[in-house]
């Protein structure tokens, strides 16, 4: 069949499905979101395509006329695929799941599910599949002695302890806690340690404790028996089983509940859990890593976190510097964003001035990495460096005030008025809910305590989309 493979503005997405009503439908879902989707038919078009073109993500349906996407899977990853894969199929069994996972694949999505899970699988995977380059660049690789490895390591020294600890880290079994500010890497940490370790053949299993409510999250980590609650009509298995021999990456551990802990700590010191409802032990084989944004000593301290726990889990601390305080490491990142964006969409790279590099070291970047490459991609899309919108860094916070306000003659400042203050922090507090919920709307709705809809609605009101990268 005839594919468009050319030069697009948005992430492309190969769609691996031979049943045209489906197709299209999740064509007209996805580019909807300014996604561009090359629609493939069969194993044999999959193929053909795969072997000269690398697409940001994978959409793979299992079932096909020609042939078994999961068997297509396993040879793609043999041949080197590194493409972020989500896999579909209507028969949605745990072992299916399971070698899906041992494949590779970032999420598994059992048919029929609703165009909301669809895009929010999707958003997630292209949010991995970015933040794998961030990796080279924010962790660097495991072989430092290389060219690349060299050039990746960064002026400033915090990184370069990291990259030196991460190769004994791999080596171990030992639990690892990752700790550092969204948008620094923690998952790609996790990932390459992952990578580099004797468990690189099990399955990665991520998953993020802000997401799930506490019962949910329960439920979908340690499985639970037929009968356990309402609506538990068979056994299934949970997260952790579903890491057998691989990893477990636990996101935003200081977010799960003390009932939560309490289990984790049980599979932590015994190796085996008991599923929600049954009283059969099984044993497990996995290592844990975690990560989190949270202080967990003060929360330890205070209660909100079990401390045995957290001894368990910080055998081995991480800690990722935050962008702002690797001000010598922004020149080669944005070099870096600047090649990569200008190749994908087929444009000339701007260049950036003297001005806008200092106002780039200057400016705190609460979203870390990840939002200067949005920087850097906007300005590709722009054809200019909009080194305004760096003009005042938001770290840089207003004084208190006064016991006695200055006349109106002696403020400095512009005043700003109510409604756009109240707007601003609206703004604020939608992008940290969603950069907490990576992207997932659903979960960053639940996060500020409103609807879907009214999420949706202030993501548009505040002109949000395109700095996230959501639809």
């Amino acid at each position: 069949m005839t594919v468009d493979a050319g030069a697009v503005d948005g992430p492309e997405v190969a769609l691996v499905e031979d049943e045209r009503n489906l197709r299209e439908l999740y064509q007209d879902v996805l580019g909807a979101r300014g996604l561009h989707v090359v629609p493939l038919d069969s194993v044999a078009a999959a193929e053909t395509y795969l072997s000269r073109h690398a697409p940001d993500l994978l959409l793979l349906d299992v079932k096909l006329g020609d042939g078994d996407g999961l068997a297509l899977l396993d040879r793609l990853r043999e041949q080197g695929l590194r493409t972020p894969v989500i896999v579909m199929t209507a028969f949605g069994t745990v072992e299916r799941a399971v070698r899906a996972l041992r494949a590779g694949a970032a999420d598994f999505l059992v048919k029929p599910f609703a165009n909301e899970r669809l895009v929010s699988a999707v958003e997630a995977a292209l949010e991995t599949g970015r933040r794998l380059v961030e990796l080279e660049l924010a962790a660097p690789t495991l072989a430092p002695e290389t060219e690349t490895g060299r050039a990746l390591i960064g002026a400033d020294g915090g990184l370069r302890d990291v990259a030196a600890l991460l190769p004994r880290v791999a080596a171990s079994d030992a639990t690892v806690l990752v700790r550092g500010e969204s948008g620094t890497g923690k998952e790609l940490v996790a990932r390459a340690i992952h990578a580099a370790s004797p468990r690189l053949d099990g399955p990665f299993v991520s998953v993020n404790c802000a997401a799930l409510p506490s019962s949910l999250l329960e439920s979908e980590l340690f499985g639970f028996e037929r009968g356990a609650f309402t609506g538990a009509h068979a056994r299934r298995k949970g997260l952790i089983e579903a890491a057998e021999g691989g990893t477990l990456f636990l996101d935003e551990i200081g977010d799960m509940s003390l009932e939560a802990q309490a289990r984790l700590l049980r599979v932590l010191q015994e190796r085996e859990i008991t599923r929600i409802g049954g009283r059969e032990t099984v044993k497990v084989d996995l290592r844990v890593i975690s990560a989190t944004h949270r202080d967990l000593d003060a929360m330890a301290a205070s209660g909100q976190f079990r401390s045995d726990l957290l001894y368990r889990l910080a055998v081995i601390p991480i800690h990722l510097p935050p962008l702002r305080e690797r001000a010598r490491d922004i020149p080669g990142l944005i070099e870096h964003f600047l090649e990569k964006h200008a190749a994908r969409k087929g444009l000339r790279p701007p260049r950036p001035d003297a001005e806008t590099l200092r106002r780039a070291a200057a400016w705190s970047w609460p979203g870390n990495v990840r939002e200067l490459e949005n920087f850097v991609e906007r300005s590709v899309v722009l054809g200019r460096f909009d080194s305004e919108s760096l003009r005042l860094p938001p770290a840089q916070k207003a004084a208190p005030a006064p016991a006695s306000m200055p006349a109106p003659e002696e403020t400095t400042a512009p005043v700003q008025t109510l409604r756009e203050a109240v707007a601003s922090a609206e703004r604020a507090a939608v992008i940290a809910a969603l950069q907490a919920a990576r992207g997932q709307k659903t979960a960053a709705a639940r996060l500020l305590g409103v609807s879907y809809k009214t999420l949706f609605n202030k993501i548009h009101e505040h002109g949000i989309r395109e700095e996230l990268h959501i639809g």
